[in-house]
């Protein structure tokens, strides 16, 4: 990996480098992430995927401009490919396909932004509360869309605590709420309760409209035995996943999904290369769809229930090693990330372990097996 910032500057001809040069930073980067990827247990995302079939896609442009849902003048796009795992997401989430609206964005942050901008609109005066653990993009979501936050409260678990939230509601009475919770929380992986949170906000007599971020535990929640309330049934106006975390891809992607009678009041008609738009960023990423089309379907829902249930088996094989060597481990209910003590910066760094409040977290995606929690076991032994 160069350290110099030399190496990587654009010249003025393209023959003042040789492009073997450039090959072969490219290749050290390349393995410098292959050598890191081997005991990467520390971060909510999945390495265990290769795309390196679908490379024709790469010597095409493609683009999923405009709406979703309807065709365009642009005709190089993904757009069946795309609704395609709208369609299942939306199923997963206990919604109606035929009437939620849903679109693949750029990453988690796009997804909750999007949901949080249909929510201000059907509420204007809304009040954004999200738990002391939601993503830290939430209070800038809330700055972007000029709406004052409130942050809840935890439990001991790390999930939003609902008396917490009936107190901040019960101190607001007359203004709506917009409610953003957390299933699987990135410090932890707590489960925001989605149903008690819409129970509680009706006993209030408040108005709200509950968005659901479960870019972390959205799959872990609907595979859980039995299932979490963390969808549309539960409660949920709108519901995000990501791509990259359980699924795995090359890049960050996430589904965002809502009701289309909600999207309907963002919609802008003939906005786009001859469709309407009903999307943030307008012109979108046509290859995240495709991936992650052929990863659902290789997959399939049972194929996505034994990859939560391995996890939740390593996760729990992780717990009682690390409690063998004293490393006081826990867990929040449901989740698969696992805190224990805070071991040597070496450790640390080898792992790529995070310091969360003073304890590392190992978090179990598909691709953690029990072969690195045994080597991670034998890094922390004195």
């Amino acid at each position: 990996m160069p350290t110099n910032p030399e190496d990587l500057r654009i010249p003025e001809r393209a023959d003042q480098v040789p492009e073997s040069d450039d090959l072969d930073l490219l290749r050290d980067l390349a393995e410098r992430v292959r050598r890191q990827e081997l005991s990467m247990v520390g971060f909510p995302v999945n390495l265990g995927f290769d795309y390196r079939h679908l490379a024709d896609f790469l010597a095409l442009h493609l683009n999923n401009a405009g709406s979703p849902g309807e065709a365009s003048d642009y005709t190089l796009d993904s757009k069946p490919f795309e609704q395609a795992v709208v369609r299942f997401f939306a199923e997963l989430a206990g919604g109606d396909p035929d009437a939620t609206f849903g679109y693949v964005t750029h990453g988690g942050t796009e997804a909750n932004l999007f949901a949080a901008y249909v929510g201000r609109e059907r509420h204007p005066e809304a009040v954004l509360y999200a738990s002391a653990e939601a993503h830290y993009a939430i209070p800038r979501i809330s700055r972007v869309l000029r709406m004052p936050y409130v942050t809840v409260e935890n439990n001991a678990e790390g999930a939003m605590d609902p008396d917490a939230l009936r107190r901040e509601l019960r101190s607001r009475p007359h203004l709506p709420a917009l409610v953003i919770a957390t299933v699987g929380t990135t410090g932890r992986g707590a489960l925001d309760d989605v149903a008690a949170i819409r129970q509680l906000a009706d006993e209030e007599g408040v108005t709200a409209f509950v968005h659901s971020d479960a870019a972390f535990g959205g799959l872990l929640a609907a595979f859980a035995q039995p299932p979490f309330p963390w969808g549309f049934p539960a409660g949920a106006d709108s519901v995000m996943v990501t791509g990259h975390k359980m699924v795995g891809l090359p890049f960050p992607a996430g589904v965002v999904l809502a009701r289309g009678s909600d999207v309907e009041m963002i919609r802008q008609p003939g906005a786009a290369v001859g469709s309407a738009d009903d999307t943030l960023s307008g012109g979108r990423n046509a290859l995240s769809p495709l991936m992650l089309w052929y990863a659902l379907r290789r997959l399939g829902r049972e194929g996505l229930a034994r990859r939560v249930r391995y996890c939740l088996e390593v996760t729990d094989y992780a717990v009682r090693r690390l409690a063998e060597i004293n490393q006081h481990p826990n867990r929040a209910p449901g989740g698969n990330v696992v805190l224990f003590d805070l071991p040597s910066l070496e450790v640390m760094r080898e792992w790529t372990l995070l310091n969360e409040n003073g304890r590392a977290h190992l978090v179990v995606m598909p691709h953690v097996t029990r072969e690195h929690v045994d080597q991670l076991c034998a890094a922390l032994r004195p």
